[in-house]
């Protein structure tokens, strides 16, 4: 009768439509004095919200001997059931859904994103695996901020030394390598050192990056092959044959640098890339597979042993993290006093 229950229903839609925007609130409030006074506004308007809930729970537990009222267990709807505390837990409410309705006004001063509605339609597009994370396509250039340590550097000269090195190939004439270690361990950042290492860079004349993953199409991969070795764009409606007919003529007499990202099946490499390779590319070709599965790197027949990316030396990990947080050397001097925690 006093439309309390609608107050509910406003408040609990005000307070989602708020949460959406924590994610970027949170990204901004570290430096922006504003939204600091924003988010504390917030905060106390969720304070008020947790005392009506908990004098509600004292109001139940002040009559939790009554017999008219033992049936009910919930709090919020004991104190609906009484006229008395209905009136004055309603008020509060009512006074609260008014304070939200000002602070949900002045965050539109703020332009903030809802980061959680993109997340949640970004996941929907993409298969998430349940042996790591989402297909996420990547490319042949490097994030040097994310290159620490001595070991990565010597990594990358051993593997370019043994896709440079001449002699019997496999594959009828085009050698695999492959790199192997759990996701997020490196192994692609290592693989783009190595597609961007200058002698790679003057050893082939065609260098393809491709990242595979998951749920690839035979298709995709191949229209994709063909654009990064500088053949024409094929409609997405084109025939197997036909764009494996495209590639071989893209790469004839071509000495080609073939990066295979990301590789769950070997079938890639086998039953789509390796027919116009092995057809038209120039003899001392070259395929680098990086992989979570050794048996992967066995199927595509690659050198062995193969080589397998070991986790960062702590001081490796600890500049790793500094590089992602300090813009400055006085950050840097503030963050070191973190090190231990770090």
């Amino acid at each position: 009768m006093l439309g309390v229950s609608g107050e509910i229903d406003k408040l609990g839609d005000k307070l989602q439509d708020l949460k959406n925007f924590l994610t970027d609130v949170d990204r901004r409030n570290i430096t922006d004095e504003t939204v600091q006074v924003w988010v504390g506004q917030l905060k106390r308007a969720m304070y008020e919200a947790a005392d009506i809930l908990d004098l509600c729970q004292l109001k139940a537990m002040e009559r939790g001997s009554s017999s008219t009222d033992a049936g009910c267990c919930n709090p919020l709807l004991f104190c609906m059931r009484n006229p008395f505390h209905a009136r004055e837990i309603g008020t509060r409410i009512k006074a609260l859904n008014q304070r939200l309705d000002s602070i949900k006004e002045r965050s539109a001063a703020f332009n903030f994103i809802n980061l959680r509605s993109y997340e949640d339609c970004h996941s929907s597009n993409v298969h998430i695996s349940p042996h790591g994370n989402p297909s996420q396509e990547t490319v042949g250039d490097s994030d040097r901020s994310a290159i620490v340590g001595y070991k990565i550097e010597e990594d990358t000269r051993a593997l370019v030394a043994q896709i440079m090195q001449r002699g019997k190939d496999d594959n009828n004439g085009i050698k695999v390598v492959a790199i192997v270690g759990v996701g997020g361990i490196g192994k692609t950042t290592l693989a783009q050192k190595v597609f961007n290492d200058e002698a790679i860079h003057g050893e082939f004349s065609k260098k393809i990056w491709l990242s595979v993953n998951q749920n690839f199409s035979d298709v995709d991969l191949l229209r994709r092959a063909i654009i990064e070795a500088g053949g024409d764009a094929q409609p997405p409606e084109s025939a197997k044959t036909s764009l494996h007919e495209t590639l071989k003529n893209t790469l004839i007499d071509h000495k080609t640098f073939l990066v295979m990202d990301d590789v769950w099946n070997h079938r890639a490499w086998d039953d789509v890339l390796k027919i116009p390779l092995v057809n038209a590319a120039a003899p001392g070709s070259r395929v680098l597979v990086t992989t979570r599965d050794e048996g992967v790197a066995r199927g595509v027949k690659a050198i062995l042993p193969c080589h397998h990316v070991d986790i960062l030396a702590p001081e490796d990990a600890w500049s790793l993290l500094k590089k992602q947080i300090c813009s400055s050397e006085i950050d840097e001097d503030h963050t070191n006093t973190l090190k231990d925690i770090g």
